[in-house]
């Protein structure tokens, strides 16, 4: 998923405009109208409630609190499918709209779901100057360094034939990089495609290990303005219930069916599968695993560490039956 600087962006403060006369009570405009028998029919990204799990994995509960993301964990819950699928079509600019960014419109009502709205529901005051997250983004990270960070021993990132860095693979990822990776692509940068680790979510969770600060107002604000944006009409649609309950703070009512609740909660049972999943590994299936890239091109299959990690998606990431996710859907 894309990521803009914090740097000089719109944040939604007094001088907002908006639209004087939309078109009806559910779209800014015809076109947003015509636009939205394309958005309907994208599936949702629902969110996931994340359980402390203090006797195995302390760090998380710690740096949740520290960073006073609590909220972010506990806010998932059920909501309107037509409803949320009507904010997208309207957050995206179409035409001579009046859309402004980070602005939307639900049953006629305004949203403006820009770092500051997002912040001050999560009741994260941000103070620092500059978002340690975003700079990275511009200037780069040390790969070895988020490698040594979230990847058990031998672990790495997988290149392309240019040699850049696309992803690090679920399975190459220590059980606590996994915890945060099931929680960050829930509620933070969702993605679909569970079965490794973008170089930006890697980013992210590396900034998140290093105790660097982060403005998740604007992270998350940046990912619904992408999805938003997007010209692939088949990517899922991220941040449902965050976005239900920045239009019931205006006063929209979303309360009538058809609801859809947010997925199974990351707990202990989560937890343990995956230390069930390290503890389970042999040393010929674990060097199988987490061989360099050249070695495993030599391979003749899919390791059983990586088939637990498979099976583990299907139990706890939803996966549908037979469904092949494109990578487009992560629009990293």
């Amino acid at each position: 998923m894309a990521f803009s600087s914090g740097k000089g962006i719109k944040t939604g403060g007094n001088k907002r405009k908006e639209p004087e006369c939309p078109y009806s009570n559910k779209f800014l405009s015809l076109i947003h109208e015509q636009h939205f028998l394309t958005v309907q029919d994208r599936r949702l990204l629902m969110e996931r409630k994340a359980g402390w799990v203090p006797d195995l994995a302390p760090q998380f509960g710690e740096e949740v609190e520290s960073r006073k993301w609590e909220r972010i964990a506990t806010y998932p819950t059920p909501e309107n499918i037509t409803v949320v699928k009507e904010f997208y079509t309207n957050a995206r600019s179409l035409g001579d709209s009046p859309t402004e960014d980070y602005m939307s419109y639900v049953r006629g009502k305004i949203i403006w779901y820009g770092l500051d709205s997002i912040n001050r529901f999560l009741h994260i005051e941000w103070t620092s100057v500059q978002c340690q997250f975003a700079l990275n983004m511009e200037e780069g990270a040390y790969f070895e360094d988020m490698e040594s960070v979230l990847c058990v021993p031998r672990g790495n990132f997988q290149r392309n034939r240019n040699g850049a860095a696309v992803h690090i693979r679920r399975a190459y990822m220590t059980s606590l990089a996994k915890y945060w990776m099931a929680f960050s692509y829930a509620n933070i940068q969702p993605c679909s495609h569970v079965f490794d680790i973008t170089v930006n979510m890697a980013l992210f969770l590396y900034c998140v290990f290093r105790g660097m600060n982060i403005n998740i107002g604007h992270v998350i604000a940046s990912e619904i303005q992408t999805y938003a944006s997007t010209m692939n009409n088949k990517a899922p649609l991220g941040h449902p219930s965050l976005i239900t309950h920045l239009y019931e703070l205006v006063g929209v009512n979303t309360s009538s069916p058809p609801l859809e609740c947010p997925r199974k909660a990351i707990d202990e049972a989560y937890y343990r599968r995956i230390m069930e999943e390290m503890r389970r590994w042999t040393m010929d299936e674990f060097n199988n695993v987490v061989a360099w890239p050249k070695e495993q091109a030599q391979g003749s299959g899919v390791g059983a560490a990586e088939a637990l990690a498979v099976e583990d998606d299907d139990d706890f990431e939803d996966v549908e039956e037979g469904e092949v996710e494109d990578s487009d859907d992560s629009m990293g």
